[in-house]
Order: structure tokens, then C-alpha cells, then sequence
């Protein structure tokens, strides 16, 4: 990929300015819907339309996205006894629709996971939580059934987004994985809107002409690949050049400094809460068992 120049065109803080972002998962996304699946390559695709009240930084601190500051007890947006948090929207958000986003869709987003038919995969960031309430339209208070220590799970990173009440309102409970336009073309408040989605192979975005930053996102386009396997998404990026970035390279070493040697990119390793791991089936569906018996093995 070659970048148009910034200096050229005379335009360094302009929407857009560096063309096409070309990315490669070797894990392809199915869904851009956070709340339906619990992969990572989902959660990392539908972050760039869909955004939270607030993320961490590169040192896993927590920063405003939608939210105007991060409510402590010491600033007034925590309850002493621990059991409310309040969030203020920032003023003037909208979805990338151009209508918009309000405290409405925050507690519509609460209802949509904690509805018990609607199989949320991410229900357990809502744990605890009593109720959702609308103060105002850019202010919600999040009420906790018991005192919450930590209560930046709700709302809070790329895996708990708000989504647009008015998109998703016939889509809730036992209705919610049917929803193919919505699940795949979420509108959202991001840099980036979806233009076109085809699950297990790629998505293409657009910059978001109503994003709420005039000189982001600096990339007019993005393509999303997926598919193949961990060495293929190496060599687009550190031999070919095809991709500019790509993500869980999981291979020897020695592989992956052999493809190194290609001199189109490097590998990065980098410190994360993720763990690769093997989970055992500890079921035994043997049809010699009683139906009763047959869930786990003791």
C-alpha cells in the first residue's frame, strides 16, 4: 500500500488524508455485534464502528471514549456506599446516521444483554447490576445490587459497546441472533462505517463523515481480511506487503523470523490479559450412561 502525502495534499489534519488501511485476521470475524459472540476478532472488528463510554490506554488505564470523564467517589460520579455510578455523554455524539446518541441508547443497550431469552455473551460485565436509570439525556445512572469495588465492567471497552436503540429496537430477547442487517451493519458512533460485510472472509469500511473529530479517522478506507491461518497472514505483511498489519501470529519463532527477513514489516510483541489456552470436555455422552448422568464425569 502506498500513503498519499500528507504534505502534498496539504491537508495533515484532514479526514481521510492516508487512503486505504489494508488488515489481516487470520481469524475471520462472523458477526460485528460484541454482544453475540465472545471472540476477540469480533470484538476488535465492531470496535472500529461501535465505541463504549470509556477504554484503556496502552497502560491499562481507563480513558473517556463516549463519556466526558471516568466517575470516581472523589469526583461525585461514584455513590460513597459503592453502589451507583453515574456516566455523563459528552455533549453533541452522534451515531454515524447523524442523529443523535443519548442516554436512551445506553440503557436500551443494558436491556438488549440483560434480557434472559437473548443469550448476550457478554452478560457477565453486567453482573450485579440492578438497573440502568435515564437521568437526563446525555447523563445515566448505573445502580448496582451490591457495592461494586470496581464497577467499570458495564459500558466500559471494545467487548461492551453502546448500541443504537432506534437500529436494535426489534431485535431484543430470543429475536436478537435473527437480526442479520443489524448483527452485520451496526450503525454506530465510531470513525468507520460498515459498507460492506461478508462474514468469515471480510468486511470494507468507510470513514464516518460524522464522526465527532473532523481530522479522524486519517484513513478513508479500511479493508478487514480474514481467513487462512497464521503463517499466510505473516507473509502478507512482513514479505508481500499485501496487508499493513495483521494479529496472533502463532507460529515457531523461527518461522516467524525467517519470514521476518522479508523487510515489508516486523513482528511485535506485545503484553496483553489474553491467554491462549486448551479447555477439556469434561461431558461424556457415552449412550451406555442414564440421560441424567450423562452431563460430567466425576
Amino acid at each position: 500500500m502506498t500513503l498519499l502525502s500528507t504534505m502534498a495534499l496539504g491537508q495533515e489534519d484532514a479526514r481521510g488524508r492516508d487512503d486505504q488501511l489494508n488488515i489481516i485476521y487470520w481469524q475471520a470475524p462472523s458477526i460485528l455485534n460484541p454482544y453475540l459472540s465472545g471472540g476477540v476478532k469480533e470484538r476488535d472488528a465492531s470496535s472500529m464502528v461501535l465505541e463504549p463510554l470509556a477504554n484503556a490506554d496502552e497502560n491499562g488505564e481507563l480513558v473517556p471514549k463516549l463519556a466526558v470523564e471516568i466517575p470516581t467517589v472523589e469526583n461525585g460520579g461514584m455513590t460513597s456506599d459503592l453502589k451507583a455510578i453515574t456516566w455523563k455523554l459528552k455533549d453533541g455524539v452522534t451515531w454515524s446516521d447523524g442523529t443523535l446518541l443519548t442516554a436512551e441508547d445506553v440503557k436500551f443497550t443494558a436491556d438488549y444483554c440483560m434480557n434472559p431469552e437473548g443469550g448476550c455473551a457478554q452478560l457477565s460485565k453486567f453482573n450485579d447490576v440492578k438497573e440502568v436509570e435515564v437521568i437526563d439525556d446525555r447523563t445515566v445512572t448505573i445502580h448496582f445490587d451490591e457495592p461494586k469495588p470496581y464497577p467499570y465492567l458495564p459500558f466500559v471497552g471494545a467487548a461492551s459497546p453502546i448500541l443504537q436503540a432506534a437500529q436494535f429496537a426489534e431485535c431484543t430477547g430470543a429475536r436478537a441472533p435473527g437480526c442479520t442487517e443489524e448483527n452485520f451493519n451496526p450503525i454506530g458512533s465510531g470513525p468507520f462505517v460498515v459498507r460492506d460485510f461478508r462474514p468469515n472472509d471480510s468486511i470494507q469500511l468507510v470513514a464516518n463523515d460524522n464522526y465527532r473529530d473532523p481530522s479522524k479517522p486519517a484513513f478513508a478506507k479500511l479493508n478487514f481480511k480474514g481467513g487462512g491461518d497464521s503463517v499466510s497472514a505473516a507473509r502478507a505483511v512482513m514479505e508481500t506487503g499485501e496487508f499493513d498489519y495483521a494479529w496472533d501470529l502463532l507460529m515457531a519463532p523461527d518461522v516467524l523470523e525467517k519470514i521476518a527477513e522479508g523487510g515489508t514489516g516486523k513482528p511485535i510483541f506485545e503484553f496483553g490479559p489474553l491467554v491462549e489456552r486448551i479447555e477439556i470436555n469434561m461431558t461424556n455422552p457415552s449412550p451406555d450412561l442414564p440421560p441424567e448422568t450423562r452431563a460430567t464425569v466425576e
